[in-house]
């Protein structure tokens, strides 16, 4: 009975550290997604660039943040960033490479930045759905779509 038990183990421990090799079910460290470990604000000069609560990014699938503002004067430009309270140095996120947004078309962000603020203009007034894309954190995204 005593063999038969260690051969159970056995087959049942070998079978655990070969799925957990296995390509199928093992996720490289470039793959996992990094998650905010602080709450992140929608901040630009439509909130003075206050942190304020009602423009809190909430979080809507693995490392893909939302957040929802009203936009009321077509034609003017707005200026934001994403960014934790305090402006922390890798939760200062502008653009990359350059930061107009047009209405769906996701660009590049950078969480290291200080001056490089997206800019959106909207062609009608109404409520518009920015998304955070950081399911890649070597490569985030900033969208703007229609609410």
């Amino acid at each position: 009975m005593k063999k038969l038990t260690l051969v159970v183990l056995s087959l049942l421990l070998a079978a655990c550290s070969s799925q957990i090799n296995s390509p199928d079910s093992h996720v490289s460290s470039q793959s996992v997604v990094d998650v905010f470990d602080r709450t992140m604000y929608l901040r630009g000069d439509f909130t003075l660039w206050d942190a304020e609560p009602h423009y809190i990014l909430k979080p809507r699938t693995a490392g893909v943040y939302s957040v929802k503002a009203k936009f009321m004067s077509p034609g003017k430009v707005y200026e934001f960033k994403i960014a934790d309270e305090q402006w922390s140095k890798g939760y200062n996120c502008g653009y990359k490479v350059q930061g107009n947004l047009k209405l769906g078309q996701p660009q590049l962000a950078d969480c290291n930045t200080i001056y490089n603020y997206f800019s959106f203009v909207p062609n009608k007034k109404g409520w518009y759905i920015i998304t955070f894309d950081y399911s890649d954190s070597q490569s985030p995204t900033v969208t703007v779509n229609k609410a």
